[in-house]
């Protein structure tokens, strides 16, 4: 895959791109990158063009200096659709990135397809309990060395913590187009029980279970959440 660079309103976005095919794009979670998405990537079928995003505030992109509003990244995103020059995109989003897919699908503009995966967004804001847990994740994450600071991940984190970030029911019920929600039946950070509750306020959406998979199924589980994305690009007709 080949690293690019889109210039976007908030800064520049890299990202990963097989260049070929019908675009699905992946949007991976907090503290994360694009590289996430690697252990399932090649069991992608060739004819979908998987474009591997790392957000803003994450990865090769720009940290700038921005409240890191979920609308924003979401935009942000959008406008790398418009550096692609495609019309028609479905998107993958993981947990953050679901959250963002969401907002998207929701208030800018309707993806052919929505995937998402152990996704953020609905519970209300953090406990000191789970606070302390982000915390940790933000501290192991920073030694990991994955090209992430301090600084942004702060402040995304922050700005998660507000009520006001969550997606409304309103914008739930606003999410018209063909959804599919993977999650693994042993995610311990966000609970399945999330999923049953997306899957019920997004009409017409589907649920899957990877069994034996946490927060991250397409890493546990890679061939079979690939599988899922390949043929639901099928079964609408994209590919």
């Amino acid at each position: 895959m080949e690293r690019k660079y889109c210039n976007t309103r908030y800064g520049k976005i890299s990202y990963l791109d097989r260049n070929e095919g019908y675009p699905v794009l992946f949007l991976h979670g907090f503290g994360g990158t694009g590289n996430t998405w690697l252990k399932s990537s090649p069991y992608i079928e060739k004819c979908i063009r998987p474009v591997l995003i790392d957000l803003l505030g994450h990865g090769h992109s720009d940290k700038p200096d921005i409240q890191y509003a979920i609308e924003q990244q979401a935009e942000a995103v959008f406008d790398v659709v418009h550096c692609l020059g495609i019309n028609k995109f479905s998107i993958a989003g993981n947990s953050y990135g679901g959250w963002i897919a969401m907002k998207l699908a929701s208030t800018i503009a309707e993806p052919d397809m929505l995937f998402l995966i152990d996704s953020a967004g609905i519970s209300p804001a953090l406990s000191e309990e789970s606070k302390e847990t982000m915390d940790r994740i933000l501290d192991s994450i920073l030694r990991a060395r994955n090209y992430n600071n301090r600084s942004s991940l702060e402040k995304i984190m922050e700005n998660n913590k507000r009520p006001e970030e969550k997606i409304s029911d309103y914008e739930l019920n606003s999410i018209k187009c063909p959804t599919t929600i993977i999650w693994g039946n042993r995610d311990n950070v966000i609970p399945v029980s999330f999923g049953y509750t997306l899957n019920s306020k997004i009409s017409g959406s589907d649920m899957i279970i990877v069994n034996n998979a946490g927060h991250t199924p397409f890493i546990d589980s890679p061939e079979e959440v690939a599988d899922i994305i390949n043929r639901k690009t099928r079964e609408h007709g994209l590919c």
